[in-house]
């Protein structure tokens, strides 16, 4: 029997922007969009960060490889073709301690098309055969293209070394994070890549589906009866039990971690792991993005004018993260033997906004550069329906105009505060090796 993934929803109201309604147990959340003439929908799945992350995350590739009815990939893609302008695709990311699966489709209604097609139907039925009846789960993928989707996977997780800022970054989350569920690599790892048989990820497949509270999204041009226009994907799936996250792991403030490792390079990488409380509320999110904006957000930020420009310790830095986690991540490149000063100015720019020593244009511009991006979420539906995914993966029932509004009434006390909470957790850098 199935049972609605997020009961803590009102399934009367709106969400975010969004209607809601439950389609054979499982949440959907709409929005009619008249302007265009394309639907989009999502459908999401959520499951706690494991040891089978490398095993989840081959899953995009292995389910291109073809369906009991269509048996390989051309086949595969014949069959979209066949749906004007249609798109299908996986994804696995993660959020905080979860990883998601995202399996999303859109294509142009029938309406505006000769003939009037059923699109919508024939989406699902599409969707429907590539998550449910894929060649990896039956009549089963040959173990040579699973062997060559597993080396790329491979090479692509080794190609990290080609890219020193993406290593120093990974190589310091996994020292921050190690022994929690958030100290895992997103494509799970060399070792576990390298040591993952076909029945895995056909295993994690089942896992998500049958245990990972479904729920779905769509927008654009979309029917008005969503039971009978879902029915063909929704009343396929099995039944599922429902998804309840574990308390995140956040660690209590401790001494701080140093770390130096060494690669063939030329210029160093510091990177700084700060740990802060989750935001549990949407006004608490906008203070800590307006927070990390004034601190290294960009040319306006602390970290660009005061420790790239005015000291010219570095030629780039960043502040960023994962508010759904409580990770602030601080990024620098810079020569070698100024690594220990950039850590230290770049912890002494986070001191000066925690005492309150900036301007109100300082604080005017974080903001302005915080709500830029949200005001054009609404001109994609891809956007939008990602904006209101993680959105409701959080909780917060808040629309794009709402967050804009909410960024604005952020004050100098609220970032002060924002500042204060955060601590610094591992100061790591990437670093020439001898003879470099």
């Amino acid at each position: 029997m199935r049972t609605a993934a997020w009961p803590h929803f009102p399934m009367d109201a709106p969400f975010a922007g969004f209607d809601q309604s439950l389609v054979r147990g499982v949440p959907v959340l709409h929005r009619r969009d008249s302007l265009g003439k394309t639907f989009r929908v999502a459908v999401l799945w959520r499951r706690p960060l494991d040891a089978q992350q490398a095993a989840r995350a081959l899953l995009p590739a292995l389910l291109q490889h073809g369906t009991a009815r269509h048996p390989d990939r051309p086949a595969l893609l014949r069959a979209r073709e066949r749906l004007y302008g249609a798109s299908t695709g996986f994804g696995v990311g993660r959020h905080g301690e979860s990883s998601v699966l995202r399996l999303s489709a859109d294509a142009v209604a029938g309406q505006f098309l000769p003939s009037r097609p059923d699109q919508f139907s024939a989406l699902q039925e599409l969707l429907a055969e590539q998550l449910l009846r894929p060649r990896l789960v039956t009549p089963g993928l040959p173990r040579s293209i699973f062997e060559r989707e597993r080396a790329q996977a491979l090479a692509s997780a080794r190609s990290v070394v080609d890219d020193k800022g993406r290593l120093a970054r990974s190589s310091a989350v996994l020292a921050a994070c190690a022994g929690e569920p958030y100290g895992v690599e997103d494509h799970g790892g060399e070792a576990a890549i390298a040591a993952t048989e076909p029945d895995g990820p056909a295993a994690m497949l089942a896992d998500y589906v049958q245990h990972g509270s479904p729920f779905v999204l769509l927008a654009g041009v979309i029917p008005d009866d969503l039971h009978a226009a879902l029915s063909p994907l929704l009343s396929a799936l099995p039944p599922w039990t429902p998804f309840t996250a574990p308390p995140l792991v956040q660690p209590a403030p401790r001494a701080v971690r140093v770390v130096r490792d060494h690669a063939e390079m030329q210029q160093a990488k510091v990177v700084l792991v700060l740990r802060t409380p989750v935001p549990t509320l949407p006004a608490q999110l906008c203070v800590l993005h307006v927070a990390l904006s004034l601190w290294g957000g960009g040319p306006h930020s602390r970290l660009f004018t005061e420790v790239r420009e005015k000291r010219s310790l570095c030629y780039y830095a960043s502040a960023g993260g994962d508010s759904d986690k409580g990770l602030v991540i601080v990024q620098s490149g810079c020569d070698a033997h100024a690594a220990p000063a950039v850590a230290e100015q770049s912890m002494a720019q986070l001191a000066e906004i925690a005492a309150g020593r900036f301007s109100d244009a300082e604080l005017s511009t974080a903001i302005a550069v915080c709500q830029g991006p949200l005001r054009s979420v609404d001109d994609s539906p891809a956007a939008r329906l990602s904006f209101t995914a993680e959105q409701y993966l959080r909780g917060f029932d808040e629309k794009p105009e709402q967050r804009i509004a909410a960024l604005g009434r952020v004050r100098r006390d609220d970032v002060v505060a924002a500042a204060q909470s955060l601590w610094l957790d591992l100061d790591y850098a990437l670093l020439p090796r001898t003879g470099s």
